[in-house]
């Protein structure tokens, strides 16, 4: 779904905007947006972006593919805004699944990048400053296989969102017996 396109199109209340950057979870046909990068006039961008500030929904549609329904669940915040000329482009996140934005602690994620093993090295890396137990880096593979629970997620955009996924990894007490039990079975050394 839209992996052709440079832009889409963006239906919300009457207003047209376009998306050139988007980092969703599929669920049941409808798009949870995380990571959504609106382009438009000043006057559409804060229209649209107050539809899904409100917990409404927006269309995103290309020529080429059927249109589909976004919007984020939980607390949205502005990432970036950009004017350029008469253009806006905007960037809104999902508060609780990016570490950057977070008012809190958590423990899930969004991780994305150019391929698979830069996304698992982000995510070694994402889980070590989470956590106060100490990690090594050749664990990498086996936390990913066993712990961090990846969820691949739809992605449209740049070179940089080609991989994106949801990690989800148990809290301290929990994970530091996961992983003692690594090294108890000689999975990790």
């Amino acid at each position: 779904m839209f992996k052709n396109e440079k832009y889409v199109t963006v239906q919300t209340a009457g207003f047209i905007t376009y998306c050139d950057a988007l980092i969703a979870r599929a669920t049941g046909g409808e798009l949870e947006a995380y990571l959504f990068s609106l382009i438009g006039t000043p006057s559409h961008i804060k229209a649209s972006s107050a539809v899904l500030f409100g917990g409404e929904t927006c269309r995103i549609s290309s020529q080429d593919d059927l249109p589909q329904n976004v919007s984020f669940s939980g607390a949205v915040r502005t990432c970036r805004t950009r004017k350029i000329g008469e253009t806006v482009n905007k960037i809104m996140v999902s508060e609780n699944h990016f570490p950057e934005t977070c008012s809190q602690v958590t423990s899930s994620t969004v991780v994305f990048g150019p391929d698979i093993s830069l996304v698992q090295e982000r995510s070694f890396l994402r889980l070590d400053v989470a956590t106060s137990i100490p990690l090594k880096p050749q664990w990498q593979g086996w936390l990913w296989d066993e712990i961090l629970q990846p969820e691949k997620l739809y992605s449209f955009g740049g070179d940089e969102l080609r991989e994106a996924y949801l990690i989800t990894w148990p809290v301290d007490d929990t994970l530091q017996e996961q992983i003692l039990e690594g090294v108890k079975q000689r999975y990790l050394t």
